[in-house]
């Protein structure tokens, strides 16, 4: 009897832990993709020097992700991250007063495209069309007050077009 129970356990143990094959822990990259670099942003927006911001973004985003390692050097990637920053966006979303002429919280938007070239073959291996926002709050000068959100932003655009880019795989 104690050993028939214990064929019966091992058999639903096994049953079990098959359902557990063939998954991984973490995500997986683009087949032959270990090595990736990040080429220079391009900004296209009016907003000048966000394009530093959203390089060291990328470049964290990258690293914290893991799957690929970050090189500086062309020659030592597999792959390049090209990023292109096509608007900027700055709205007013709530006012202090019924008249709404004086803003108290804004919404800072980056938008921008993303592709993961192969570096042998020149293949795109895939691309994102995505956005990265901030909102904050008016503090002593509009200036200030986005020179502050604007790492958020740019953060959250970072992580959507890490996940866009290599999430598909």
């Amino acid at each position: 009897m104690k050993q028939r129970i214990y064929f019966l356990n091992c058999i639903a143990a096994m049953l079990l832990l098959s359902g557990c094959m063939g998954y991984q822990l973490g995500g997986s990259r683009p087949e032959g993709i270990e090595t990736v670099q990040v080429g220079p942003v391009i900004n296209k927006t009016k907003e000048s020097a966000i394009e530093l911001q959203v390089t060291h973004a990328l470049r964290q985003r990258l690293q914290f992700d893991g799957r690929m390692k970050l090189v500086n050097q062309a020659e030592n990637a597999d792959a390049i991250v090209e990023v292109t920053l096509t608007d900027y966006t700055l709205t007013a979303i709530a006012f202090r007063d019924d008249l709404k002429t004086t803003a108290e919280q804004y919404r800072l938007r980056i938008t921008g495209v993303a592709k993961l070239t192969h570096t042998q073959t020149g293949e795109i291996l895939s691309e994102s069309k995505t956005y990265g926002e901030a909102t904050f709050f008016f503090e002593s000068d509009l200036t200030t007050s986005k020179r502050d959100a604007l790492p958020r932003a740019a953060q959250e655009l970072a992580k959507f077009m890490v996940d866009d880019l290599i999430e598909r795989w």
